[in-house]
This record gives C-alpha cells, sequence and structure tokens, in this order.
C-alpha cells in the first residue's frame, strides 16, 4: 500500500532524522518485536535511535545487544503522570524529532511529553492489535487528539479504527509489519534439532510461534491434537514462545493427557529453523492485527492454517496460498491441518504461492521505506487537517 500524499514536499533537512521508540510492555511478542526491527532498520538507513522501555523489559535487552541506544523508564507503577519529566528530559537531550508510541503507558506519557516540549516532535501512535478500542472519552484523545498521526500493521486494524473512533482516513496510515527475508527462507529440515527437542525421528508436526496471551488462541490448538491423532497416530505438535498462559496451556494438556505429544518449548531464538521443521503452521487467534508468525512461516514456505480474523485475510486467500478457518472452532481447525496433511503437494503449492506474496508486499525494506516517508513528510507538515475523534 502506497503512503498517502499529505500534499508535501522532501527536504534534504530531514534526509537524517532523530528517533525515539517507546514501548511500555516488558514482554516480548510480535508487537515489540516489530519495534526492534523499525529503529534497528532506522538506525542502518543513518538516522539516530533511542528506544525507551522500562527496567525489566526483554524488549531493552535485544535492543542493547542489537547495538542500539536504550534508555530505560521506570514502570510507571507511582502513576503514569511521574514519568512525563522523564520523557521531556530525553526529548531535550536527545534533540528528538520523531516520537513513536508503541504500548498503552508509554502513548499517554510520552505523547504527552511531546506535545509540551519545546522540541515539538512529530508524535506517531502504532497500533499494532485489531482488539477493539473503548469508545470513552480517554481513548478518543489517546488516539484522536494527542498523536499527529496513527499508523497501523494492516487494513483491517486501520479500519476498525477508523469506523469505531471516527478518526480522519487520512491520518492513520496501514503500514504492514515486514518480514527479514534473508533469515526467513526456505531450508531443510534439521533432524539433529528436531533430536535436541525430544521430538520423534518421524511423524507429522504441527506448531505454532507465539506470545503466550489469551486471544492467540492456543488452547484451540492443544484441543485439536486429540482428533489429528485418530487420522495421525504419530503426530506432534510445539508451541514456541513465552507468556502468561503458559502454565494453563501446561494444565491444559495434562488434562487432555498429551503430555507425550504436545510440547510447550518456550522462548526460542532459532524461530527460522523451527519453522523449518513444521509440516503445518498454525495461527488459532481469536483476535490479530497482522501477525508475524504468519508472514515469517509464508516466507519460509511452510503450510499455514489460520483464523480468519483481523488483518490475516489480507494476507492469507483461502486455498491459494493458506487455508483460513473461523477461530474458536477446534474440530474444523483439525480438520482443515487434516487436509494439508493428507496432500503434501497442494501445501508445497500453497506454501510457494506465500513466499511470493510475502515477497512482493511484506519485505521488511518494504515496511522500513514506508515508515521513512511517513516521518518525513510529517515533519514538514503543518497539522492543518485535524485527526478527529470528537
Amino acid at each position: 500500500m502506497a503512503v498517502p500524499d499529505l500534499g508535501l514536499s522532501l527536504s534534504p533537512h530531514y534526509l537524517t532524522m532523530r528517533i525515539l521508540h517507546t514501548e511500555s510492555s516488558l514482554g516480548m511478542g510480535g508487537q515489540e518485536y516489530r519495534v526492534l526491527q523499525e529503529a534497528q532498520g532506522m538506525e542502518q538507513r543513518g538516522h539516530r535511535v533511542v528506544v525507551a522501555a522500562p527496567h525489566g523489559s526483554q524488549l531493552a535487552v535485544l535492543a542493547e545487544q542489537r547495538g542500539l541506544e536504550v534508555k530505560r523508564t521506570s514502570s510507571g507503577n507511582r502513576g503514569w503522570i511521574t514519568l512525563i519529566p522523564t520523557f521531556l528530559r530525553m526529548l531535550k537531550r536527545a534533540e528528538i524529532d520523531v516520537v513513536n508510541t508503541h504500548g498503552s503507558l508509554d502513548s499517554w506519557t510520552a505523547s504527552i511529553a511531546g506535545r509540551i516540549s519545546s522540541r515539538r516532535p512529530i508524535i506517531i501512535r502504532t497500533r499494532h492489535k485489531s482488539t477493539p478500542v473503548l469508545r470513552t472519552w480517554r481513548h478518543r484523545f489517546l488516539y484522536g487528539r494527542l498523536p499527529h498521526v496513527v499508523t497501523t500493521t494492516g487494513e483491517a486494524v486501520k479500519q476498525e479504527l477508523v469506523t469505531r473512533m471516527r478518526l480522519n482516513p487520512s491520518r492513520v496510515i496501514s503500514i504492514p509489519t515486514g518480514v527479514d527475508l534473508e533469515r526467513f527462507h526456505p531450508r531443510p529440515p534439521d533432524a539433529s534439532l528436531r533430536k535436541s527437542l525430544g521430538l520423534r525421528k518421524e511423524g507429522p508436526l504441527v506448531g505454532a510461534v507465539t506470545f503466550l496471551r489469551p486471544e492467540k488462541g492456543m488452547e484451540m490448538l492443544i484441543e485439536a491434537v486429540p482428533w489429528l491423532r485418530k487420522r495421525f497416530s504419530s503426530l506432534e505438535c510445539v508451541i514456541i514462545g513465552e507468556g502468561g498462559e503458559k502454565a494453563a496451556l501446561a494444565d491444559r494438556i495434562r488434562a487432555l493427557g498429551m503430555e507425550h505429544c504436545v510440547h510447550l518449548v518456550g522462548f526460542r531464538q532459532d524461530v527460522p529453523a523451527l519453522l523449518a521443521l513444521l509440516d503445518v503452521v498454525v495461527i488459532p487467534s481469536f483476535e490479530e492485527g497482522l501477525p508475524q508468525s504468519l508472514t515469517q512461516a509464508l516466507a519460509m514456505e511452510r503450510p499455514v492454517v489460520a483464523s480468519a480474523v483481523g488483518g490475516v485475510p489480507e494476507v492469507v486467500e483461502d486455498g491459494v496460498n493458506g487455508l483460513l478457518v473461523p477461530p474458536r472452532d477446534p474440530a474444523l481447525l483439525a480438520e482443515k491441518i487434516a487436509s494439508l496433511l493428507q496432500n503434501p503437494t497442494a501445501a508445497c503449492r500453497m506454501g510457494k504461492a506465500g513466499r511470493q506474496v510475502i515477497q512482493e508486499r511484506y519485505s521488511i525494506e518494504h515496511m522500513l521505506t514506508q515508515t521513512e516517508q511517513v516521518y518525513r513528510r510529517l515533519l514538514q507538515s503543518d497539522f492543518s487537517v485535524p485527526m478527529g475523534g470528537s
């Protein structure tokens, strides 16, 4: 999708920008990885980037490991308003041009700081999730008044905000999350990795890569496994990721007597190698923006079964480059997974079609170019077009 023309011309003055990314969460899921992608990508393009995150943030640790400048903030437990002076100092000392907020708490604190700062930075609020935003005056202010522009991870998220919050469509810009095609590319499965995970040497393997939150629907995948094992007695399932739902999922696995074939393997850095092991990648979410696990799997030519929610149908054309299912239906989910396992020729065809879509529309370079264009154009805008949200 092309970046909307805001009626602006570009000036060499903003060829190098000073950008602050803020994220208040402590965990590490798709949203936080996108922040990391954008921050690292913009720095590689010659901009100065600062990442602000709380003490204990996994994002802060990974950002430092990748050589990014990180400013740690308090968690805001004493009240979010206490963080505003912190951000004011940060904006002044780093001479920030662009503030891009991503979480809920930081979108309040960093945006208010930006609005009252003498630096007068551009403020962008990125909305990653398709979860409906509450129609309260606070949320209308958060999305309609504080930021100069809202960016989203897909058209479905954009349309939800425009309709629900009555935002000006020209000030809500969809920039899908990009995939690193050099990292996520087709490769043969690693038998030694399979062995190290304690899996059978042979047999169908299905699974998911996700942050273990309720809306990710991992219980649906677990519920589908007994159905699948009626047809494929040696089938196993791996769920890759950490999160608050891990204990509850482990309890459900034990209740179904599936401990021997459903494996919670935790957080892993070797995601591409793990995806290469999977015969089918499953995204059984109840709510989504545009899940990175989906685009990464497609980039690796993996067959995919995904819930038709949020931005997923923007990427997956049912029967062409994957299969779509309604959420919360483990029996139908099992049936669709089984259809791919039973027809490897069709699964392979869909996998190849999936990579083609990612190459054409969802590369990380495409995402960075769109983001960079938005930043530069906004820096020269007089913001005469209102956001809305009244």
